[in-house]
C-alpha cells in the first residue's frame, strides 16, 4: 500500500520539487491544511480521491486554482513575476506500470489544458522585451521513465527521465521585439528553448533527488548484490526464510475422502519437498489503470518430492494400504489479481494458472493392488494432467476468492499503520 501511495501522490512530489527548484515560497503547508499529514490521512484521503467515477485533480493536498507564485521565475532566457498557473484541478494520473524484473516504471499523467501568465522581462541583443505574458498548453501529456539500479556500494537507486507532450499551445506577448516576436511565432521552438526546460529540466532533477532520498530511509541501507535484480534476491531470501521456518518438508494434515459404494480412502502422513526451489518463472509486475491496481505474478520451482501413507477400506471388502513415493517434475504458477485503489472494496483473482510437469509414483509394496495403483497413477494423471488442471483450477479460484471477499484491506492498513506509530512512540520514549 505505501508503494502505491508513492506513486498515487507523484504529482504531489513533481510540484513540490517545482517549487524548490524554481527557488520560490510556494506555501505548500497550506496546501495541507490544519490537521497534521499523517499516513492514516493520506490513506483516507487517497481512498475517497479513487472512490469516486472520475478522480482528478491533485490529491491529499488542497491545491488553490489559480496558483500564485510570489517573486521571481526565472527560465533559460525570460524572467517572469509573480506568475498564476491554473488548470491543474483537472489533472488525471492516467496509468502507473511498474516491472520488477527489469526494475522500470512508467507513469503517465493528462492534463486537459494549463495556463501560465504573469509580467515578464526578456533581454535581447539591441532592446528588451518587456509586458505581459499568457501562455496556454492544450492536451498535455506528462510521462516520466524510473529506471531502477544498484550503485557502487549496493544501494537501490533511480534515474528518471521525463518527457512533455502537447496538442496546441496559445501565446500571448505583449511588448515583444522583433526577434523575440520570430521566436514566439515559432511555437516549437519557443517550447524547447523556454517551457521545456522550465517544466521539465530541473524538475526532473529535484525528482531524483527526492526519489532517491526516499529509497535510502525506506530501505534503511539495505544494500543488493548486483549479480541478480532485487526481486530475484527477495525470492531467494524467501527461500532461506522457509528453510530457517522448519517449512522443508511441508507436512499436510491427514484426509478422508469416502467415495461411492462405501468406499473409503485414508491419506496420512502426508510430506512434501521442494517448495525452497521456489524461483521467478517470468515477470512480476503491478500497474495501475482506471483506479484499479492489477498484480501480475509468476512463479515456479523445480522438482518436488512427497509421499503418502494410503488405505483403502469398503464394505465386505479386506482393507489395502500402502506407501507412496511422489516426484513432481517441476510446478509453474501464474496469479493476476486486481484490487481497487478504494482499498475499501476487497481484491479479486482474475486468474489463477497452474502448469505441471510430468510426475511419477512408485509404491512400496508388492501386492497387484499396488502395482494397480501405481500404474493408474503414473498412466492418467501424466496423460491428462492440463484436462485434469483445467477441472481444478476453478475450484481452487473460488476458494481464494471466498478468502478474499473477508479481507477487510483498508482495516489491515490501518492496523498496520497503528502498529507502526506505536513503535515510533516507543522508540521516541525509550531515546528520551
Amino acid at each position: 500500500m505505501e508503494g502505491r501511495i508513492q506513486l498515487c501522490v507523484l504529482v504531489v512530489v513533481m510540484l513540490t520539487a517545482a517549487g524548490k527548484v524554481l527557488g520560490q515560497s510556494l506555501d505548500i503547508k497550506a496546501w495541507m491544511g490544519e490537521e497534521p499529514m499523517t499516513p492514516v490521512r493520506i490513506v483516507n484521503d487517497l481512498v475517497e480521491y479513487f472512490s469516486v467515477r472520475d478522480p482528478h485533480g491533485i490529491p491529499v493536498l488542497n491545491v488553490p486554482e489559480p496558483i500564485h507564485i510570489p517573486g521571481t521565475v526565472p527560465t533559460t532566457q525570460i524572467m517572469f513575476y509573480d506568475p498564476y498557473i491554473s488548470g491543474h484541478s483537472k489533472l488525471r494520473l492516467e496509468y502507473v506500470n511498474v516491472n520488477l524484473t527489469t526494475l522500470s516504471a512508467e507513469a503517465k499523467i493528462s492534463l486537459p489544458w494549463f495556463n501560465f501568465q504573469g509580467d515578464y522581462e526578456w533581454p535581447g541583443y539591441f532592446s528588451n522585451s518587456e509586458g505581459f505574458a499568457n501562455i496556454t498548453i492544450v492536451g498535455i501529456e506528462v510521462s516520466l521513465d524510473l529506471f531502477f539500479g544498484i550503485d557502487d556500494v549496493g544501494l537501490l537507486s533511480v534515474n528518471p527521465k521525463m518527457t512533455l507532450e502537447y496538442g496546441d499551445m496559445n501565446l500571448n506577448f505583449t511588448g515583444l521585439n522583433y526577434g523575440h516576436g520570430v521566436v514566439v511565432g515559432a511555437a516549437g521552438t519557443f517550447f524547447s528553448s523556454v517551457i521545456q526546460p522550465l517544466i521539465i529540466g530541473k524538475v526532473q532533477t529535484k525528482v531524483q533527488s527526492l526519489v532517491n532520498q526516499g529509497l535510502e530511509k525506506r530501505l534503511q541501507n539495505v544494500s543488493f548484490p548486483d549479480s541478480i535484480s532485487p526481486v530475484d534476491f527477495a525470492v531467494a531470501k524467501l527461500r532461506m526464510d522457509f528453510r530457517e521456518q522448519g517449512m522443508e518438508p511441508v507436512k499436510v494434515d491427514d484426509q478422508e475422502i469416502n467415495l461411492t459404494w462405501g468406499v473409503t480412502v485414508q491419506l496420512q502422513n502426508i510430506e512434501l519437498s521442494g517448495i525452497t526451489t521456489l524461483h521467478r518463472t517470468h515477470e512480476i509486475s503491478a500497474q495501475f489503470i482506471d483506479s484499479v491496481v492489477y498484480v501480475t505474478i509468476q512463479l515456479g520451482t523445480q522438482a518436488m518430492k512427497g509421499g503418502v501413507d494410503w488405505s483403502l477400506s469398503a464394505s465386505l471388502l479386506p482393507g489395502v494400504g500402502g506407501h507412496l513415493s511422489l516426484e513432481l517434475e517441476s510446478l509453474a504458477m501464474t496469479v493476476e489479481l486486481q484490487q481497487p485503489a478504494d482499498i475499501r472494496s476487497p481484491p479479486t483473482l482474475r486468474k489463477i494458472d497452474v502448469k505441471l510437469g510430468n510426475f511419477a509414483v512408485r509404491s512400496n509394496g508388492d501386492g497387484t493392488f499396488d502395482y494397480l495403483v501405481e500404474a493408474l497413477v503414473n498412466i492418467l494423471p501424466n496423460c491428462f494432467r492440463n484436462q485434469i488442471m483445467d477441472k481444478v483450477e476453478p475450484m481452487i479460484h473460488q476458494r481464494v476468492q471466498k478468502v478474499f471477499n473477508r479481507l477487510d484491506v483498508y482495516r489491515m492498513v490501518m492496523n498496520r499503520l497503528a502498529e507502526k506509530e506505536q513503535q515510533q512512540r516507543e522508540q521516541t520514549e525509550a531515546t528520551a
